[in-house]
């Protein structure tokens, strides 16, 4: 059953919609993992689900370099970290790249969903009941107006 959402992006979802059709079994796996994590906790909101989904695939690259790197490290130790050409040059391997670009995509949308503690404090302080919210204000002064 797919589940569509109805309703305001603002609006927390309590079940999580069907993942692409286009992720494959890793990137369905890690959606449907992270976005009960978010559903459980109380986060998840229609207008995340992009995030969600660039979570989703950026875990399995990142799964996939790891697994890669570890492969290679078993067949000779220290080559899934570094690549040698046939000139002799080293470089860091693709897998390592892979690896480091996904990680940085990864802490990325963590913040998105205040996952990491920094962005955590930050939204914890921005949803102080004491504090007033200014666009609440600038609407409610607009339509007093109107």
């Amino acid at each position: 059953m797919e589940v569509v959402h109805i309703g305001e992006a603002t609006e927390l979802i309590k079940e999580l919609p069907t993942a692409p059709g286009y992720f494959d079994a890793s990137s369905k796996r890690n959606y449907k993992r992270m976005g009960n994590v978010l559903i459980s906790a109380d986060i998840l909101k229609a207008k995340h689900l992009p995030t969600l989904e660039i979570f989703a695939v950026e875990f399995a690259q990142f799964e996939f370099a790891v697994k890669a790197i570890i492969t290679a490290n078993k067949a000779k130790p220290g080559s899934g970290y570094i690549q040698k050409f046939s000139t002799g040059a080293k470089n860091i391997s693709a897998e390592v790249t892979l690896k480091q670009q996904a990680e940085k995509q990864l802490f990325i949308c963590l913040r998105r969903f205040g996952l990491d503690p920094k962005s955590e404090k930050e939204l914890d302080a921005s949803t102080d009941p004491n504090q007033t919210n200014l666009l609440e204000q600038l609407l409610g002064k607009k339509k007093a107006a109107n």
